[in-house]
């Protein structure tokens, strides 16, 4: 393909996950008060993701969104379990398919644009500090972890949540 340039690349088929808009809200937003989204990639550092959730967490948000396709699902649920670990949350997972449709065009005279269409998989896992907007009938649901399970690096009250501050 060293004879052709990517001219265009779409993500069809699942909300939120385009690439030129990756902090677009997803349209059921309005539910959901203040959704932050955290995009994970295979070049992500987990420890960066860890910490860019827990900051939204801590600055009032009740509701985080990780978002992973393809190869980065598997640091998804690793992260969404860390977290979990760290505070009692309620997690909704949901899976999808997406298309991706790349366009290459020729370099050199005389070749035919190509269009190139591979399926990829995509994971959103919702994690939230209440049940604001969470549907515990949805088959993704999972409960919060029991207190015997959360190790937080930081106390937290486990009636809010909240980070307590050290005193």
């Amino acid at each position: 393909m060293d004879k052709y340039r990517l001219v265009e690349e779409k993500v069809v088929g699942a909300p939120g996950f385009d690439r030129s808009s990756a902090d677009a809200k997803p349209k059921n937003a309005s539910t959901m008060e203040d959704i932050c989204v955290v995009r994970i990639t295979p070049q992500a550092k987990p420890r960066s993701c860890i910490t860019t959730a827990m900051n939204i967490l801590e600055s009032g948000s009740n509701h985080v969104e990780l978002r992973a396709m393809g190869k980065a699902i598997n640091k998804a649920v690793t992260i969404a379990e860390i977290l979990k670990r760290k505070m009692p949350l309620h997690q909704i997972t949901t899976l999808s398919s997406c298309e991706i449709v790349n366009v290459y065009e020729p370099l050199e005279e005389g070749l035919d644009t190509v269009v190139n269409q591979h399926y990829v998989s995509c994971l959103t896992i919702t994690l939230s500090r209440d049940l604001t907007g969470i549907d515990v009938n949805d088959k993704g649901y999972q409960p919060p972890l029991s207190i015997n399970e959360i190790q937080p690096g930081q106390p937290v009250d486990f009636n809010t949540g909240k980070i307590v501050a050290a005193s």
